[in-house]
């Protein structure tokens, strides 16, 4: 068995490896044989993200299943986001804990943090608890980490704790949930057809993705090129599911390995950057008040 990947050996090697990004990808290879043999699986510190290949379905939307045991755990520092106004005055949480699987065609990331209210109701000063997964549409050196730059646009994959409410409750989150002692008279759903009663809804009429009445998927998939110039994207392929327990969040966020409209494949051997951005709605973050990490490293690996 390899001798266990120490802190300082985490962060040289993981520097390594971004750079690997452009000079070849040696030292990716290296520490993530190292990481492969460390069988504890207890979190490091600043190695890479190292995507076991799985012959078979993948846990996209199960955070506790067993399969996850064979992917080593990364912690990833966090930050408040301060580069952009609006700023994260201070930062809620400290680290984000991520972990990958890929069988070929999906790839499946695990995410957690320390978080110890549920937030997943949006109203007056209310906010929801989310985390997002940045990717490079294009193989080669990681773009701007300010979510993309023109002419170098970003992937992004935004887990939310209100769309996860939606789709457990049975769609049946709304303003008699975040406000329960409200009076109201009939609702246009409960008097007219749904093609009608729709026209009462602006936003869901509009195809605003917010106003959604059902939900396939607790995941939004977007585009950038730039802070302010996200772009739902008009197919949504991502998947996933958030638990809470423990005080922390357990999220899986999952995206097909083609990215078909998208960006390059994410094919078994490729190395990508990936980064992170996490929100405490307990904290009022929202949209530029937010936890970010820098870029690191994803590992995938060859099929076997």
């Amino acid at each position: 068995m390899a001798e266990r990947v120490t802190r300082k050996d985490a962060l040289v090697y993981g520097g390594a490896a971004v750079g690997g990004l452009v000079a070849g990808g040696a030292a990716v290879t290296a520490v993530a044989v190292a990481v492969e043999n460390d069988k504890a699986r207890s979190p490091v510190v600043g190695a890479p993200i190292v995507a076991p290949y799985v012959d078979g379905d993948l846990p996209d939307t199960d955070p506790g299943a067993d399969a996850w045991d064979a992917a080593q755990p990364v912690l990833v520092p966090l930050a408040a986001q301060q580069i952009a106004q609006p700023y994260l005055e201070k930062a809620g949480v400290a680290e984000l804990e991520a972990r990958a699987l890929h069988n070929g065609s999906t790839v499946a990331l695990r995410l957690e943090w320390e978080d110890d209210s549920v937030d997943d109701l949006d109203g007056i000063r209310r906010y929801h608890d989310a985390v997002a997964v940045q990717l490079p549409t294009a193989s080669g050196a990681p773009p701007a980490l300010t979510m993309g730059e023109p002419g170098s646009p970003v992937h992004l994959l935004q887990w939310r704790a209100t769309w996860q409410r939606d789709i457990d409750s049975g769609d049946k989150t709304g303003v008699d949930q975040i406000y329960p002692e409200v009076i109201h008279d009939v609702m246009p759903d409960d008097v007219l057809p749904p093609e009608t009663a729709q026209l009462y809804w602006v936003g869901r009429e509009a195809g605003n993705p917010l106003s959604q009445l059902r939900r396939p998927t607790p995941v939004e998939e977007a585009v950038a090129e730039g802070f302010g110039s996200v772009t739902h994207l008009p197919s949504q392929t991502a998947t996933g599911r958030g638990v809470h327990e423990g005080g922390r969040w357990h999220v899986v966020v999952s995206v097909p390995s083609a990215r078909k409209g998208v960006g390059a494949p994410l094919t078994p051997g490729s190395t990508w950057p990936v980064a992170f951005a996490v929100w405490l709605g307990s904290a009022e973050n929202r949209g530029g008040r937010k936890h970010i990490a820098n870029w690191q490293t994803l590992v995938l690996e060859a099929e076997a």
